[in-house]
């Protein structure tokens, strides 16, 4: 797999996360399920997905905090930091999703609306004193049990209110095609470029909107 950004920023990155959730937490006050939506809202997590050297190893996690927290108005003034960073339950998670997000390319909109940050954190007693592989395989079996029912593109295409023949006509991609996307018989994240612009220009949407992001699991983690 193709990284977003260089290994040699990973440790930075996972600092900056690891910090910006610790003093959300502790010293702003707000919970993290909150910090995930201000992070995500912000922008400020697709920045860091796509390895913006400005926020990934030019910003310290209290700075990403705060801007995160300000941009949702949920920050007045920004109070010292007080909390002893590293030592809790909230950075050992931040520093795991920052290694996992980068290590899986996935975003962080798609972890966060299947597993709360809350559960997240729970794997730390059993987990953070393992191999970080334990606690990835783990986050990957979580994901796969949480599978959305309908795929990106079946949802945005009835957001839109069209059927699957009316898809086809706009965009024009295969019927069957369509539906082998739908039904997950085949992967739309391998479809060719010309297949996803096509279907991205139907539904106004981005590419990025349309690809599903398929946890890294044995096969007997998946539900039957």
């Amino acid at each position: 797999m193709t990284h977003a950004y260089n290994g040699m920023y990973l440790a930075d990155a996972e600092v900056c996360l690891a910090n910006a959730f610790d003093y959300a937490i502790y010293d702003c006050g707000v919970t993290g399920s909150i910090f995930v939506h201000a992070f995500v809202q912000s922008g400020l997590a697709r920045q860091f997905e796509r390895g913006n050297p400005c926020i990934v190893a030019g910003m310290s996690g209290i700075e990403l905090a705060c801007e995160a927290l300000a941009y949702c108005g949920l920050l007045d003034e920004e109070p010292e930091p007080t909390y002893g960073r590293g030592l809790s339950s909230e950075y050992w998670a931040g520093q795991m999703l920052a290694r996992y997000q980068w290590d899986r390319g996935c975003c962080f909109t798609d972890v966060f609306s299947r597993v709360s940050f809350e559960r997240v954190v729970s794997l730390y007693q059993p987990l953070h004193e393992a191999d970080s592989d334990l606690f990835m395989e783990q986050l990957d079996q979580l994901l796969a049990e949480t599978m959305p029912a309908q795929t990106n593109l079946a949802r945005l295409r009835a957001l839109h209110g069209l059927s699957q023949s009316e898809l086809a006509r706009t965009s024009g991609v295969g019927l069957k095609s369509i539906q082998a996307y739908e039904q997950r018989v085949n992967s739309l994240n391998k479809a060719s470029g010309q297949t996803l612009r096509r279907l991205a220009s139907a539904l106004g949407c981005s590419i990025e909107n349309l690809l599903e992001y398929e946890p890294q699991v044995a096969v007997e983690y998946l539900p039957q």
